[in-house]
Order: C-alpha cells, then structure tokens, then sequence
C-alpha cells in the first residue's frame, strides 16, 4: 500500500483496516478518528488514507461517509433483510434497518418489484456500490397502506396521491355503495386499495370511498386524515354501553383496597386547549432539604378488562387522534372527558408512585399503588 504511508504521528492504513476488521460492519469516517484517537491536525490525513484505500478496493465507499472492508461486503452478498420501504419522490427507495446502527439498503427503482412506501419487506442485497449496500425486493411481508388520499384526475377514474412517495396515479376502479358525490376531476379524495402491484412497472388499483371537497379547505383536509386512515368518531355501541355504566363519582366497591389520596393537593399542568386530563403531580420540601412527591395517572385499567368491548374498540384505535379543529379520543367520552378525566374537585380513581428524594434530586425510596384523588387545580 504504498499509496498510503504513515505520517509520523499520524493514523496509519494498518490500524484503519484492523478497526474496520474489529467492528465488522460499515464505520463512518467520524468515528474511524474516535476510535483511533486521531488529533484534529490529522483529519485530513486520515481522509487521505481512507480515500486511497478505497482506490485500491480494500475498502468499499459507501453512503453518507462511510467505510467497509471489501472483504466483507463481498461474505454480504445474498445477504437478507427485513425492514420498512422507504421511498423517495424520485422513484427509489431504502429498506430501513431495524438496528439504530445498521445499515439501510438502496433499492433501485426497476428493483422494487410491488413494494410500494411504508410496506414491510425482505430485500437482498445483489452489489455493492456508492450509494452503498444496493439490494432488491425479495416478497412483501405486510402491507402499509389500506387507503391513500390524493386528487382526482379527469371523470374520476384515477386519483394522484398527495405522497409523492407513493407510486401513481392509483386507478378507480369501482365506487363504494352510497358515494353520493360526484367524483370530479381536482376534487380531495380517498381510495382504498383492493389490487395491489405485483412487479415494478405495474400500478395499484381501488375503490373509491370518500369524495371530500377542494383541497386546501381546512375542514376537507381534516376529513381526508380520518378517512385516509379509516379513523371513526363513534365508537361500538357495546363499548359505548360499557363506558356508559361507569359509575362517577366512583362507588364504595370501586374505592375498596385503595389508598386515599383525596388530601393531597394533587394537580393537573396542561395546555390551555387540553380535552382531558390524565395526569397530576405534587410534591413537598422538606426542612431536611429532600422532597416528598407523589405522581398520578387516572387508572383506566379499572374500567377497561381484558377482552371487553372496551378493549377491542382501544386495541382496534391504538391511540387518540389529535386534529387542529378536534380530538378523536381512543376511548368513548364518558371515560376520556368525564369518568378518567382528573378533573379539579372530582373523586377519581388513579395509579400513582410515593418517592423520597434526596435534595440533589437521588431516589431514596418509592413504591406504587392504588388510589383515589381529588385534583386541587387544573394548572397550565
């Protein structure tokens, strides 16, 4: 390697190629100086070597910096992954490692075969290049979309989707029963996908299931979010019937074993525009310097079993959907607003920890249990 001689005091090839060697995976050039310790005088010597190695082929350049023996990238060849598609607008993607400190795959438009954006994917790399580690789409695991939003184009048959990340336009093939609007061309819409592409040159087919409005219309907007994602503001009837014999303020037999915490002056701290308040918090100092503090959390649990209506409809939902003009709450308003709401003045039920802490702040003592509280402000 005569290309890249040790400057005295400098980093040297040897030590690069056994650190790349140690580690066995790709290392951006940053850390190749941690690790080797290597003084900002020396930076550019380093850039040096590294480039002169990868001229020589022992190391292989790869994305964003960093560096790999060849050695080990040609034992990764027909290597497999399974990772999330990520797309560009431009037509190629990236199958996204599940480690923090892996590698992501190139995936080349014409490699790509019916995966589109945000689908689960098992890839194999076939070379190695610039960009790095270049790989193609082996099978589709999962799919990530059900619906995709977009724009209409002319009578209605295909819609351009807002994503420019998803492949289109998306061809219409049927509507849903009942669509009363008339699909005109430039107009917000929803399409659920029933046909899905099987190679790189194909394209998804639908049904059309919403037609909303003029796009830039913020309450068509907010309607293309809930409908894009199937989201619905009701709720089951049965989970609604089960929220509804919920009992406010809590009964004796929901109070027993708990631990009242009704004297303590618990309080919420939420923005002014908060929908529900899940959360409170006191807490004391002592003449010894350290605190008391007590933190609670309502206790949903206590109303929502295992296997209940209430359970499937939260499971189903996974959380509560936030929007600029509403809230669609995971769980029926009788528990989000009023029943598991930590209202100021109202007997609640609640999960909370009891600390001790030091007065810089050490955990000396704590432990969780069961309460019941009474919220004494709601701050923001």
């Amino acid at each position: 390697m005569s290309a890249t001689p040790r400057e005295p005091g400098g980093p040297s090839a040897a030590a690069v190629l056994e650190l790349c060697a140690r580690l066995g995976r790709p290392v951006h050039r940053n850390e190749i100086a941690t690790e080797l310790a290597v003084p900002p005088r020396h930076l550019r010597r380093l850039s040096e070597i590294l480039d002169a190695l990868a001229d020589e082929r022992v190391l292989v350049p790869m994305t964003g910096q960093r560096f790999r023996l060849a050695a080990q990238a040609r034992a990764a060849r027909g290597a497999t992954l399974r990772g999330l598609l990520a797309m560009n607008a431009r037509g190629f993607g990236f199958v996204k490692s599940p480690s923090p400190s892996g590698e992501d795959w190139y995936v080349a438009p014409e490699s790509l075969g019916g995966a589109l954006h945000g689908d689960l994917v098992e890839a194999r790399v076939v070379s190695r290049s610039s960009r790095g580690t270049e790989a193609e789409i082996v099978s589709v695991v999962e799919r990530g979309r059900t619906r995709i939003a977009g724009v209409l184009g002319p009578r209605g048959r295909h819609l351009e989707p807002d994503d420019a990340r998803m492949r289109g336009p998306v061809s219409i093939t049927a509507q849903a029963p009942g669509l009363t609007a008339e699909p005109e061309r430039g107009l917000c819409a929803v399409v659920e996908l029933t046909r899905y592409p099987e190679t790189a040159d194909e394209l998804p087919e639908g049904t059309l299931v919403a037609v909303l409005g003029a796009p830039g219309d913020p309450v068509v907007e907010v309607a293309k979010i809930l409908a894009e994602h199937d989201v619905s503001e009701s709720h089951p009837p049965d989970a609604v019937a089960e929220a509804a014999a919920a009992s406010s303020p809590p009964r004796s037999d929901d109070l027993a074993g708990r631990e009242d915490l009704t004297e303590v002056p618990l309080m919420t701290i939420d923005p002014d525009d908060a929908r529900d308040f899940d959360d409170a918090v006191w807490a004391e100092r002592l003449e010894d310097g350290s605190y008391h503090a007590v933190i609670a959390v309502a206790d949903v649990s206590h109303y929502v079993s295992e296997g209940s209506a209430l359970d499937g409809s939260a499971r189903e939902r996974g959380c509560s959907v936030y929007l600029p003009d509403r809230a669609v709450p995971m769980l029926p308003q009788r528990l989000a607003a009023e029943v598991c709401s930590l209202v100021p003045g109202e007997v609640r039920l609640c999960l909370a920890v009891d600390v001790e802490l030091a007065p810089d702040g050490a955990l000396l003592a704590a432990r969780v249990l069961e309460g019941a509280m009474r919220s004494a402000a709601r701050l923001t």
